[in-house]
């Protein structure tokens, strides 16, 4: 997963809520906010990196940040013990190759089902064969349904 910075409303991913076959996968985000102010970020990093917590993905946009971790539900209760407020949010994980026209496939194909994209990001370095995007969408259960035999 790229990595996106952001401030005390932190959105973290903590893991896929069902298996599926496809590009596209389901993830639940933790939702968390920070204090838009210096080393927020790095304090939560401090608390999760005590815990033994690994951060896979991580974005951080003004007072929210998106986080993608290695054991979601004591990510939940260590920041809500830490006086985060937190919550938990449907995304999709999406492994897109690494071509022309790859995200237009993608961006397209949600639009003709009738799927809204509500924010997405991701990165891929030029010589990388994949990147990952992540999205949150208003329909991500008919998202994943519409990309179980897709190949990109």
């Amino acid at each position: 997963m790229g990595i996106v910075v952001d401030h005390q409303e932190c959105m973290f991913f903590v893991g896929e809520s069902r298996k599926m076959e496809g590009p596209v996968k389901k993830i639940n985000e933790v939702f968390c906010v920070l204090d838009n102010q210096p080393g927020a970020t790095a304090q939560l990093c401090r608390i999760l990196k005590k815990k033994r917590i690994a951060i896979y993905g991580i974005g951080v946009f003004g007072d929210t940040a998106r986080l993608s971790v290695s054991k979601p539900q004591e990510t939940l209760a260590v920041l809500k013990e830490n006086g985060y407020a937190v919550e938990m949010r449907d995304l999709l994980r999406v492994d897109l190759p690494n071509r022309i026209g790859a995200l237009m496939e993608l961006t397209a194909k949600l639009g003709n089902a009738g799927i809204n994209i509500e924010y997405f990001y991701g990165t891929i370095e030029e010589k990388q064969r994949r990147g990952v995007i992540i999205l949150e969408v208003d329909k991500p259960d008919l998202a994943v349904d519409i990309f179980i035999n897709h190949k990109f």
